[in-house]
């Protein structure tokens, strides 16, 4: 008696050569849902906040520093005094526009003119340097400005923290 031959069923064969590769796309799938929900490989919101405020707060505190130490006598110095200032100013800048980014004009935490003024008065400052004018006016000008700055930024880093001031 002859047997008949084996039937090859074709969709089944087919069918497990996939297994391999959907096994390999559900592992990367479940690594990258555990990687999400423990906040490896994302940002949360809470975290970019406290990264965010961190570093308003060393750049507020550096440009203050910076702004406090000018002399009234146009030292030699002063011209990479107030380059730190615009550094520093420019790094609040740049996070505020971040802010921006990340949620919007809700997230604006500095209205842009706030950096335009500021920039305006460093600049002023440089031209009374450069031309050996008193910089007294734009000295004060500049302190009342960051000094502005600090008090706006205190007062978003304490709501923001929900800090009572």
């Amino acid at each position: 008696m002859m047997r008949s031959p084996v039937k090859y069923n074709r969709s089944q064969n087919s069918f497990k050569r996939f297994v391999p590769i959907l096994v390999i796309i559900g592992l990367v799938l479940l690594a990258f849902l555990i990687m999400r929900s423990t906040g490896i490989g994302g940002l949360s919101n809470a975290n970019f906040e406290t990264q965010r405020n961190r570093v308003i707060r060393s750049e507020m505190q550096a440009a203050s520093s910076a702004v406090n130490s000018l002399s009234r006598l146009g030292a030699t110095s002063t011209s990479s005094v107030l380059s730190r200032v615009r550094q520093h100013v420019h790094g609040i800048e740049v996070i505020n526009e971040l802010s921006v980014s990340m949620y919007g004009e809700v997230g604006r935490l500095y209205p842009a003119v706030t950096f335009e003024e500021i920039y305006g008065i460093i600049d002023s400052y440089e031209v009374c340097l450069a031309t050996g004018q008193k910089v007294n006016e734009p000295l004060n000008r500049l302190t009342e400005a960051v000094g502005n700055l600090e008090t706006t930024t205190n007062r978003i880093l304490n709501f923001t923290t929900g800090e009572e001031e």
